[in-house]
């Protein structure tokens, strides 16, 4: 019996990667070629920012403003600083702060459970972002085109008020920053680094979800997909 163990656990293992690769291709999206890549000198220089658990895009604080709507109201009342990070994840968990049990388990319900309450998170900061982070970042160049296709997916985001401006989350960890709520739900399936790459499909990249669940994986997808 023990020896007809291992043949089984191969099986299984290859029914698996089998399962996820034919999900990844299932899922996969295309790029936009007449967004990206971005041509000529007009191209506008974002960074993907990650920590090796969140992923975030630096982006110009004053393209932010120049775009309009809820996205720039939202830059305006975050930072005055000239670069914004941008990110977005469940509304419990990445409002607290620091390391818990407590929040480890908070980590299994962000993941586990359906449609948890999610927020937006922007946070100024001042420097050019390869040297403030020197690693784990990687520059994206987009077309015009595609960064208006990418803050109108952002917008899209926001839970705004009658008036169409952002609800400030009255959460601030760091004087820079600032939350706001989203329409959007966090999930397994659902997670910061798929919003990351939802928004970098809108600016015409191509991307696979199901290798995006993990930084590393996004990192990978959009080098081998996208060339960055």
């Amino acid at each position: 019996m023990a020896r007809a163990n291992p043949p089984r656990r191969r099986t299984l293992a290859a029914v698996v990667l089998l399962a996820l690769l034919v999900l990844a291709l299932a899922t996969s999206r295309g790029g936009e070629r007449r967004l990206y890549p971005a041509q000529g000198d007009t191209a506008v220089s974002l960074y993907l920012v990650d920590n090796g658990f969140h992923s975030d895009l630096a982006v110009p604080r004053a393209l932010l403003i120049a775009h309009g709507g809820p996205t720039a109201r939202a830059a305006a009342l975050a930072s005055p600083q000239p670069w914004m990070l941008v990110g977005w994840g469940d509304a419990k968990f990445y409002e607290a702060d620091g390391f818990s049990a407590d929040r480890a388990v908070d980590a299994l319900r962000a993941l586990f459970a359906p449609n948890n309450p999610s927020v937006v998170h922007l946070q100024g900061f001042r420097g050019d972002p390869p040297a403030v982070w020197q690693a784990n970042v990687r520059r994206i160049r987009v077309s015009p085109a595609g960064l208006e296709a990418l803050m109108t997916r952002l917008d899209r985001s926001f839970r705004t008020r009658p008036d169409g401006g952002p609800i400030v989350v009255p959460v601030r960890r760091v004087p820079e920053e600032a939350f706001f709520e989203s329409v959007e739900t966090f999930s397994l399936t659902h997670l910061c680094h798929h919003w990351t790459a939802e928004l970098l499909n809108a600016a015409g990249l191509p991307v696979t979800p199901v290798i995006d669940t993990l930084p590393f994986g996004l990192g990978l997808d959009l080098k081998l997909r996208a060339g960055v």
